[in-house]
């Protein structure tokens, strides 16, 4: 047939890769928080989950999610003990739309939550985090067609829930000023090797030192050096499961200098040594 029209298929948002996969409860265990450069999806099976969120003290009931965002700082409550059983799946997504996920509580109907579900079981199935390196990977002999259907599962709740809602589009000040944290976050990322205070990274990023933590409180919850060290944290994690490096050229790679003062950093903020992370599964 002449001047046939074919239709375009467009992608609203995709799932680029999955990071991690848990599931657990909660009691007993206690966090001094985290920050990630990628997404994570709780979802909670049973009980309440209690969480801290930019400051903010956040109740996610049974059989709700919460997604959240990349550079979210997030911790136990420290008040309530922790009671909830949990799904957790970490993911990486470029897609701008993923955007309205941002730390957001999720009611899925049960339809989705049942889909949801079955992502997790299937996943759970086909993927293993392989022993002292992190990370996930997929089982042997599991397929490349049998990968796509567990991402196109999430991506089909994720799509799900991104229909429910009204989309919102962010006000121009929030846009603004989501612009201006990743800017800050690209550029701590791109020298963490460097000396840097709150003023040099102020002027760096052309605001004000006031501005520049009240971004930082905003979107992460810390200051911008507690940031700092979480993304230097983040970094020397990855060296240490996934290079060969010496702690001491890890230290140095990611700012922190000395190994002593990695070392007791590290310690402060994982409860482990390097070391000790080092050897754990």
């Amino acid at each position: 047939m002449k001047n046939k029209q074919n239709m375009p298929l467009s992608t609203v948002l995709s799932v680029d890769t999955l990071n991690s996969l848990h599931h657990f409860n909660l009691a007993g265990k206690q966090s001094k928080g985290e920050l990630h450069d990628f997404y994570e999806l709780v979802y909670v099976e049973e009980g309440f989950y209690y969480v801290i969120l930019d400051g903010e003290r956040i109740v996610v009931p049974p059989s709700s999610c919460i997604v959240f965002a990349p550079n979210a700082f997030h911790s136990d409550d420290g008040i309530v003990k922790a009671t909830a059983t949990v799904r957790i799946v970490s993911f990486e997504s470029a897609s701008p739309e993923m955007h309205y996920f941002d730390n957001r509580i999720l009611t899925p109907s049960t339809t989705d939550l049942a889909g949801l579900i079955d992502f997790f079981t299937e996943c759970e199935q086909l993927c293993v985090h392989p022993p002292q390196q992190g990370g996930l990977c997929a089982r042997d002999g599991v397929c490349a067609h049998q990968l796509q259907k567990i991402k196109s599962k999430l991506e089909l709740f994720l799509l799900s829930q991104y229909q429910a809602n009204d989309i919102k589009p962010l006000s121009h000040r929030k846009q603004y000023r989501k612009a201006c944290f990743a800017e800050i976050s690209s550029y701590l990322k791109a020298h963490l090797q460097e000396s840097i205070t709150c003023a040099s990274l102020a002027a760096a990023c052309g605001l004000s030192e006031s501005v520049l933590k009240s971004l930082c409180r905003e979107f992460c919850g810390c200051g911008p050096i507690d940031y700092l060290i979480s993304l230097r944290l983040n970094a020397a994690k990855r060296l240490i499961r996934q290079s060969s490096m010496s702690f001491t050229e890890i230290a140095t790679a990611t700012g922190f200098g000395s190994l002593h003062y990695f070392s007791r950093t590290f310690k402060a903020h994982t409860g482990k040594t390097p070391t000790a992370y080092a050897k754990a599964p």
